[in-house]
């Protein structure tokens, strides 16, 4: 378990993380979301025991990270690929971090083979390809069997064969009943991994949910209708509107279709039959992580309501308290 309680970390008048408060617990796979500037970052470095908090606490397995006896089996962490010596081999690169944490020298052949490195074990690292020190460095992570995984943007620089094989990974190790704790600025692939999500702006806490009601609740699923008696039907969905007093936008498109929000396919097609009007077509769109996330996060980025480069300090202070209510 993943603990943050009252989290906060200040940078002389910045602060980075403000009060926030989640747990990531095991066998799921919990996606961290938040806008550049949004406290990320910092958050996994207050965890990892990089920084130091200002007040509350930030825990892996009950503990703070300097209080672990052995931290390697504890937790394992990719923040970033670059972070390792260009002369160093792979192979003596992650000897070094076995021998540091008391793990086997013969789990280094283990990862090596698991990253797909083990033809290259032998080359120097500054020769590698970004994909290849992301392999690196989940192979570091891995290393010492960990209960639990910090990943920040594991599939950057991956071609699409390493980006499945990190998608695999993932859903193994929350599978295996490990915590795995995911960054990243795909949203087209946290939705596919994530089973949960956990979204910050400005520092606080916006979301704690759940992937599936975060989409249901930040996104706009439409229901698409093509009939041609596209008028006709627009008018009774006009009255549907009115007698619901629910948000109901009816927009027409091509060919006698119509991109209807606020209204499942079972209620267009009931509208239908009720004015006489043929239907052809009739389907759900189904809404995306993208979509929610950017509705979510409108009014917690650093490039709205305050000056670009900001930061933090730019985002509006009420982003959250708005979040949390229409949530």
């Amino acid at each position: 378990m993943l603990t943050v309680r009252h989290l906060t970390k200040r940078y002389g008048g910045t602060t980075a993380v403000d009060d926030l408060t989640f747990e990531v617990p095991p066998g799921r796979v919990t996606g961290f979301l938040g806008p550049n500037g949004a406290g990320k970052s910092t958050t996994m470095r207050l965890l990892l025991g990089l920084d130091r908090p200002t007040s509350g606490t930030a825990l892996v397995g009950g503990r703070p990270y300097a209080e672990i006896p052995e931290p390697t089996r504890a937790v394992g962490a990719l923040l970033d690929a670059s972070a390792v010596h260009p002369g160093r081999s792979a192979r003596a690169h992650l000897l070094a971090l076995a021998r540091g944490g008391g793990v086997a020298r013969t789990r280094v052949a283990e990862v090596l083979e698991e990253v797909g490195l083990a033809d290259v074990a032998r080359k120097r690292i500054g020769g590698f390809s970004l994909g290849m020190r992301q392999r690196l460095g989940i192979a570091a992570a891995l290393l010492g069997e960990p209960a639990a995984l910090v990943f920040d943007e594991p599939v950057n620089g991956l071609d699409m064969d390493g980006v499945l094989w990190v998608r695999r990974l993932v859903r193994d190790l929350a599978a295996e009943g490990r915590t795995v704790f995911v960054s990243s600025h795909l949203m087209s692939e946290m939705q596919l991994v994530a089973d949960h999500l956990v979204v910050v702006g400005a520092g606080r806490l916006l979301v704690d949910e759940p992937m599936a009601d975060v989409i249901a609740a930040w996104s706009h699923t439409t229901t698409t209708v093509r009939t041609p008696d596209a008028s006709l039907l627009a008018e009774r969905l006009n009255e549907a509107r009115s007698a619901t007093r629910r948000r109901v936008e009816v927009e027409p498109g091509r060919g006698g279709e119509l991109r209807v929000r606020g209204l499942t396919p079972e209620e267009v097609g009931d509208a239908a039959h009720a004015a006489g009007a043929r239907v052809h077509t009739l389907y759900r769109e189904e809404a995306s992580l993208e979509q929610a996330y950017l509705e979510l996060t409108e009014t917690a980025t650093e490039f709205t309501g305050g000056a670009a480069g900001t930061g933090d300090a730019g985002a509006r202070p009420d982003a959250a308290a708005a979040a949390k209510e229409k949530v």
